[in-house]
């Protein structure tokens, strides 16, 4: 029995906190039991010798907390003491020297170690707070530092608890001696583009075994870790039903007051596919529901998986994020994107912030999220390693597929070829999907299953014009629409269209919706969308957002952008006399969605020109097709590069290192780079003293980083902007001739 007592934490002692983490170990590998059984068998090892090392990881990973300078911080923060945190040293790096002994010891009486050369639980122990990468950024100060001294008695006390806890489960602990080594000196020679763990992945014979199976040990170390600190479990896994949902969607419907009775044809067929499916249907045929029917049925099938939801933009993101907390309670949805943090407000008491960092590491038992999110984990950026092991044991909805550039969409079916691998079960779906698209997908994920809404094919929800004028000199027409008592929406390919139309047209009060308002701004006009009688906005309304207008004004744009565009015309096709009037793409517009001068907006123009008004669903994807017709996106220099970068960065992260270039691995190809800023007019609000730095992203809006290099203010490493802003035109650039044909 020790006489001294060793903090984990300053209110939680070593051996607590060990327990506690053994205890969320194991609720999360039985969770996760399935998942590990799938890569066991891929990759060929088995449950059990998976169960030691991932154990190990856990009941070693605070041991290099025992060491005196950890021990002196606990003890000064809980007398209320000023501690000089210059004078600590990183626990994770004294761990991982035991973690080494205790693995090599493991390899030695189990007769072999899982596949690879790598120690992936030491790396694992060594990562599970800061990022590591060859450089060793994270652990700069230990570099200049003295190795500390040890305290041998909780060094002795922390081994004998990890030996009765491997006991417990039936497990031999290997022997791992008490030594004062020199963490830093062992890990730099490891560790480097030069150490040995660099050689041996060059004689690594299957890389992906070694990322994989070091992502699922570190992720569940992770769990162990995260629950156990948190005293508190959460639910895997969503447990709803079918029926349940049924319940849910009926309520939704009445609230709506939308007619109810039963799930449609499609969506029975969406529900009763299993694994791998497509789902084509205009919109506003209830894509949404039948995705989560096929979810909740394979999630069942599954056993303990979890409900990835991805959508192309924040917007749709939070619009179906509420629309799940709906479905399945608050606290069992999270999400993930940039600014998710703000959408809670001051719902949720978050005082540690794992709120948001369950939410970024998909471990709710449901995650709405962009599809960023994902891709990202290709780069190794985030928590990638949970975001991996999560999503191998989960059903992913991809919303609005069709929607991605050449290079999101080499990410896209990177990231579906890997996780597929894995087990996980993918829904894609789109109102329009062009032939070279299918192809493409049936190609990444062979025996998908294609479901068709083909009840609403023959019907025509909108009639269709063209107009060769300029859709400035549609102002009278939309004023005449309005007046008529119309809900007029205007939809323009960029946001500086989007704000001089807005101007022009100020006296019958429009509402402005585009990127370029601060969060607040944007939430506020997010709700009063359904009340507005005028919307002027760019493509951001074309996806997932369930709002009804009776005509529509737009730009020519791709024929899939147009027919998403129109979707939020007539929404309910209740209606006998919606327009959608279309006008020629500016120059701005070509160089948004045609950058290599195809002629893809002319074409489009063109075809819907030399169309009857009367276009039938089915007319609207032969109208898609004869534009793509021909379309080789495999031959897109952004497509091929894409796939070429995700390779080129794991070859250099050697499959398991984070990423320290994050800012660099873009998963959208912005053809001029935007960077967030804060308009200069909000400087003294965010610079004040009682002004919480966690708030200063409340306060964003995204410009062109040739333009902030112009005209940016640095203030204690916050960015400010010169720059026009008001919350009813959002930002605008700073009077300035030169800047008036350029894009924002």
């Amino acid at each position: 029995m020790t006489s001294i007592t060793f903090w984990a934490k300053p209110n939680q002692t070593y051996e607590e906190h060990i327990n506690a983490a053994y205890r969320a170990w194991k609720s999360t590998v039985s969770a996760k039991k399935n998942l590990i059984k799938r890569i066991g068998k891929q990759y060929g090892f088995n449950e059990e010798r998976f169960l030691k090392s991932s154990l190990l990881t856990v009941v070693l990973h605070d041991i290099g907390k025992n060491i005196e300078p950890f021990q002196n911080m606990m003890k000064a923060i809980q007398q209320g003491q000023k501690f000089d945190y210059r004078e600590n040293y990183r626990h994770e790096l004294e761990s991982f020297c035991f973690v080494m002994r205790g693995a090599i010891g493991l390899s030695a009486q189990e007769g072999g170690s899982l596949p690879g050369k790598l120690p992936f639980e030491a790396l694992a122990v060594l990562g599970h707070h800061k990022r590591i990468d060859p450089s060793l950024d994270s652990f700069h100060r230990e570099g200049v530092s003295t190795k500390p001294s040890i305290c041998d008695e909780g060094m002795i006390s922390a081994l004998a608890l990890a030996e009765q806890i491997f006991r417990r489960e039936g497990y031999n602990f290997p022997k791992v001696p008490v030594h004062e080594y020199d963490p830093y000196k062992e890990v730099s020679g490891l560790i480097g583009y030069e150490g040995v763990f660099s050689r041996l992945f060059e004689c690594e014979e299957n890389p992906d075994a070694d990322r994989t199976i070091y992502s699922l040990i570190k992720a569940i170390l992770h769990y162990s870790d995260w629950l156990g600190s948190a005293g508190r479990d959460i639910p895997y896994s969503v447990n709803h039903n079918g029926k349940d949902l049924f319940r849910e969607i009926e309520k939704r419907c009445k609230y709506k007051k939308i007619a109810f009775s039963g799930l449609r044809p499609f969506q029975q067929e969406c529900s009763d596919a299993r694994r791998h499916i497509i789902a084509i249907a205009p919109t506003g045929s209830g894509k949404t529901e039948a995705a989560l029917f096929w979810a909740l049925n394979n999630i069942s099938e599954m056993k303990d998986a979890k409900l990835i939801y991805l959508l192309p933009t924040m917007v749709t993101a939070n619009s179906i994020f509420l629309r799940l907390e709906d479905y399945f309670g608050k606290g069992n949805v999270g999400l993930s994107h940039s600014t998710a943090t703000f959408m809670r407000g001051n719902e949720e008491e978050d005082p540690d912030g794992q709120t948001v960092l369950f939410d970024k590491s998909f471990i709710k038992p449901a995650t709405v999220a962009t599809v960023d999110q994902l891709l990202s984990a290709g780069f190794n950026t985030g928590k990638w390693t949970l975001i991996e092991a999560n999503a191998a044991n989960s059903v992913i909805i991809i919303d609005e597929i069709h929607s991605y550039d050449p290079w999101t969409l080499g990410l896209i079916l990177e990231s579906l070829k890997h996780f597929s691998k894995l087990g996980t079960r993918f829904m894609l779906m789109s109102a329009t999907l062009p032939q070279y698209l299918l192809d493409l997908f049936c190609k990444t994920l062979p025996g998908v299953k294609i479901v068709r809404d083909e009840t609403l094919l023959a019907q025509c929800r909108n009639r269709y014009r063209t107009c060769d004028k300029s859709i400035d000199d549609a102002i009278p027409d939309i004023e005449r629409s309005v007046d008529a008592g119309k809900r007029t929406l205007v939809v323009v390919n960029n946001v500086a269209k989007c704000q001089e139309l807005y101007k022009e047209l100020a006296h019958i009060r429009p509402l402005c919706y585009h990127s370029k308002f601060i969060f607040d701004d944007r939430r506020k006009k997010e709700e009063l969308i359904d009340e507005a009688h005028l919307l002027i906005a760019t493509q951001v309304v074309e996806v997932s957002l369930d709002i009804d207008f009776d005509v529509m004004f737009t730009e020519c744009a791709p024929p899939d952008a147009i027919v998403q565009r129109a979707g939020r015309v007539n929404r309910r096709r209740s209606k006998t006399d919606s327009w959608i009037h279309i006008f020629p793409a500016s120059k701005t517009s070509e160089k948004i969605y045609d950058p290599d001068a195809s002629g893809l907006l002319t074409r489009s123009f063109e075809i819907f020109s030399n169309s009857c008004p009367e276009l039938t669903e089915l007319d609207l994807i032969s109208i898609v097709e004869k534009v793509y017709s021909g379309t080789k996106i495999e031959k897109s220099k952004n497509f091929i590069d894409s796939i070429q970068r995700y390779s080129e960065v794991q070859n250099t992260l050697m499959g398991i290192f984070d990423n320290p270039n994050k800012f660099e691995d873009k998963t959208r190809k912005e053809e001029y780079l935007q960077v967030p800023v804060i308009p200069l007019k909000f400087k003294r609000d965010v610079t004040a003293a009682h002004f919480p730095p966690s708030l200063r992203r409340l306060y964003e809006v995204k410009m062109p980083y040739w333009y902030v290099r112009k005209h940016r203010e640095v203030v204690d490493d916050v960015t400010f902007c010169a720059m026009n802003y008001d919350s009813d035109v959002g930002a605008t650039f700073a009077d300035d001739l030169e800047l008036s044909s350029m894009i924002i």
